[in-house]
C-alpha cells in the first residue's frame, strides 16, 4: 500500500512537472502576441493576431486543452501540497532538511495562489468578454457592414458612418473613413441590429484601458513578479522532477530557469509600464 502511494505522489509530480513545461511554452507565446500593442499601428499587428486565435479552429480546439492543463496542474499542486502538509504532521519537522528542499519550494504554493488570482483577473477582463458573460468593448470590420440586415442598416446609416469616421484627421487616410470601427460600446454595438455577429471584442482598447489605470497596472505588476517567482522555482523543479538533474548541466538549467523568469516578467510587466508613461 505504502509503494503504491509512493508511486501515486511521484506521477503527480511527474504529469505537474510536464504539464508546467507545456504552459510555460504557452506564456512565451502570450507575452509575444501582446508585445504587439506596443507597435506604433494602431494596434493593427495585435488586433491580426487576436483574431488568428479567435477564429483558428485548431486554435479553438487548443484552448480546450489549455483549460484542461491549467486546471489539473492547479488540483494536482494543492494535492501534492495537502500531502506534503499532512505528512509533516501539525508540528512539522523538528530540524527543516534544507539539502532534500529547493529554494523557494515552501512558497510554490502561496505564490501559485497569486498567479491564480492573476488568471482568473485575466478571465475576467478579456475570455469572459469573449465569450459573451461580461460586457467589453468591441470591434467591426469594414467589410462586415453587407451582413448588417438592410432594415437596419437603412434606419441606422448615418450612426454606423459615424462610427467609422476617422475622427484623428489622419492624412494617409485621404477619404476619413477607418477601415475598422472600433471601441465600441454595447449601445453602439447595437446599431447594427440583434441579428448581427461579424464582430470581435476590442482586446486592443480594453487593455489599453486597464493598463493606462495606475491602480490596476500596480496589481498587475505585483502579481506578475509573483508569476516569475513561481516560474523561477517551478523550471528546475521540472527537470529535477523528471530525473534531469546532473552536477555538470544542473547549474545550466537553474540559470536559464532565472534568464526564462525575469524574460517572462520583462515581457509581460513592460505593456502596463509603457501605457502608463507614454
Amino acid at each position: 500500500m505504502t509503494n503504491y502511494l509512493n508511486y501515486a505522489s511521484v506521477t503527480k509530480k511527474v504529469t505537474l512537472a510536464i504539464i508546467g513545461g507545456f504552459l510555460m511554452i504557452f506564456l512565451l507565446l502570450h507575452a509575444g502576441i501582446n508585445l504587439c500593442m506596443l507597435r506604433n499601428d494602431g494596434g493593427e499587428w495585435f488586433r491580426a493576431a487576436a483574431h488568428f486565435m479567435g477564429t483558428n479552429v485548431i486554435i479553438k480546439v487548443f484552448e480546450y486543452i489549455l483549460f484542461a492543463a491549467f486546471i489539473l496542474h492547479i488540483l494536482l499542486a494543492i494535492v501534492l501540497q495537502c500531502q506534503n502538509w499532512r505528512a509533516r504532521g501539525p508540528v512539522g519537522y523538528k530540524v527543516p532538511n534544507k539539502s532534500a528542499t529547493r529554494p523557494g519550494s515552501k512558497f510554490m504554493i502561496y505564490t501559485g495562489l497569486l498567479v491564480l488570482i492573476f488568471l482568473g483577473i485575466h478571465m475576467m477582463n478579456f475570455y469572459f468578454v469573449k465569450k459573451g458573460i461580461v460586457e467589453g468593448r468591441y470591434l467591426v470590420e469594414l467589410k462586415d457592414v453587407d451582413k448588417i440586415d438592410q432594415a437596419v442598416l437603412e434606419q441606422n446609416q448615418m450612426q454606423i458612418v459615424a462610427l467609422f469616421q476617422d475622427t484623428e484627421a489622419n492624412p494617409a487616410n485621404a477619404y476619413g473613413i477607418k477601415p475598422v470601427a472600433d471601441n465600441l460600446t454595447k449601445d453602439q454595438l447595437a446599431l447594427f441590429g440583434e441579428n448581427f455577429t461579424a464582430y470581435e471584442p476590442d482586446f486592443y482598447n480594453m487593455a489599453i484601458e486597464l493598463f493606462s489605470n495606475t491602480a490596476y497596472a500596480l496589481i498587475y505588476l505585483v502579481l506578475i513578479i509573483a508569476l516569475c517567482i513561481h516560474l523561477r522555482h517551478a523550471f528546475g523543479s521540472a527537470f529535477q522532477t523528471l530525473g534531469w538533474n546532473h552536477p555538470k548541466y544542473t547549474p545550466f538549467i537553474e540559470g536559464f530557469g532565472l534568464f526564462y523568469a525575469i524574460l517572462i516578467g520583462v515581457m509581460f510587466g513592460i505593456i502596463p509600464v509603457w501605457f502608463l508613461i507614454f
